[in-house]
């Protein structure tokens, strides 16, 4: 199976881990930045590259030279150039484990360049061996909330495997096109479905697998669904299934719920693994990350 990732709003990532508590409106001196060159498909491109499964990772970009870097880390990269610069998304996570962060917009994407994109992104799914397409992040300006519904039509219409993983207007307009699976975490599944999950722990997982199932069985698509340190569940036509999180200690959070994706993908899309066995996998895989 052909996995496709697709990134239309990349970022650079600038990550600061502090040594202390961090003061707010006071001077905080912070070592070396930690840079890498990301957006949420490319995370996914990351993750699998990582697990030895081959991606080929989408996207609209703009900044020369990146294409290259992202290569030298063995990330397939098929691009549109645009204009401009790529945004900064800055993270500060300080010695209590509280993170901070400052995300930018990103660029304005012509009409033009979003076509040359969709041309791009159909011939890749022109493929005969099937594919899985994860379509994530956010969308940049002036680019319109419905465009996740589009690509998500074009991609069942090529008989793909489609899974979504965004946020807000975004995600409920992509849930329109029935994708096979939406990953959002806790603060995005409750502003879909407009329930307050309460608890912690095992109540927490209890009352939001009750909450993901209700949703699969209204909307026709699985839900992976993310706790933060309360753990995972899933719901879909093979069942609801829960998973307490690993505990790790704590240096990122940018990237963790890519990685637990990644992983899920890995074990039982691409890897036909039952759902329960690939929850826990990709549960260990994202206490991995938060941990490097």
């Amino acid at each position: 199976m052909k996995i496709i990732t697709v990134t239309l709003n990349p970022c650079v990532d600038v990550n600061y881990k502090l040594n202390e508590p961090f003061k707010v409106g006071e001077l905080n001196r912070v070592p070396n930045a930690d840079i890498t060159y990301s957006g949420k498909g490319i995370n996914v491109s990351r993750a699998l590259n990582k697990m030895g499964k081959a991606s080929q990772a989408l996207g609209i970009f703009a900044a020369d030279g990146v294409e290259d870097k992202l290569r030298d880390e063995g990330i397939s990269l098929l691009c549109v150039n645009c204009p401009g610069t790529l945004r900064r998304n800055t993270s500060v996570i300080d010695s209590e484990g509280v993170q901070t962060q400052i995300n930018e917009p990103g660029n304005e994407i012509s009409p033009e360049k979003l076509k040359e994109f969709i041309g791009l992104y159909k011939s890749e799914l022109n493929c005969p061996d099937g594919s899985c397409v994860i379509i994530s992040g956010s969308i940049p300006p002036g680019v319109d909330k419905g465009i996740y519904r589009k690509l998500c039509t074009i991609a069942r219409n090529f008989g793909a495997y489609v899974i979504l993983d965004c946020d807000g207007e975004a995600l409920s307009l992509g849930l329109e096109a029935i994708p096979d699976l939406i990953k959002p975490n806790r603060e995005e599944f409750e502003a879909l479905t407009g329930k307050k999950l309460s608890g912690r722990g095992e109540e927490l997982r209890i009352n939001a697998a009750r909450e993901a199932l209700r949703c699969h069985l209204a909307n026709h698509t699985s839900v992976l669904l993310t706790l933060g340190e309360d753990g995972s569940v899933y719901a879909g036509p093979e069942g609801s299934f829960m998973c307490e999180a690993h505990k790790t200690e704590i240096k990122t959070f940018k990237g963790a719920g890519d990685s637990f994706l990644a992983a899920f993908v890995y074990h039982h899309i691409a890897g036909d693994m039952d759902c329960e066995t690939s929850l826990v996998l990709a549960s260990a895989a994202s206490a991995r990350y938060i941990g490097e």
